[in-house]
């Protein structure tokens, strides 16, 4: 799946998705309370970091939600990659149309 695009047919999954996986196909999952360290909740690091995690751990557990073998369930969307682009700085001494003398 090279291209993003799900074929029809029967197949095995053989790999983990995890915080390393690129996410091509999805923006969300709706899923279970898993626990920290779980394979369940190494593919939600897919969708979310850690610190993203940890708040909505803390906020479950505030409000008293429960893991998985109790049946409540969260649905997390994809995070959107913020990148960093610096601004052009001009060399020293270089003035601009605006530049003050």
């Amino acid at each position: 799946m090279p291209n993003g695009r799900v074929r029809e047919g029967e197949r095995l999954a053989t790999q983990r998705i995890g915080p390393a996986t690129p996410i091509r196909v999805v923006d969300a999952i709706l899923t279970g309370v898993y626990e920290a360290g779980t394979s369940h909740y190494e593919l939600l690091r897919a969708f979310a970091d850690d610190a993203t995690l940890n708040r909505v751990e803390t906020e479950l557990a505030m409000h008293g939600y429960r893991t998985h073998e109790f049946g409540d369930s969260v649905h997390v969307e994809r995070q959107k990659v913020r990148r960093f682009v610096p601004a052009a700085i001009p060399p020293p001494g270089h003035r601009t149309a605006g530049s003050v003398l």
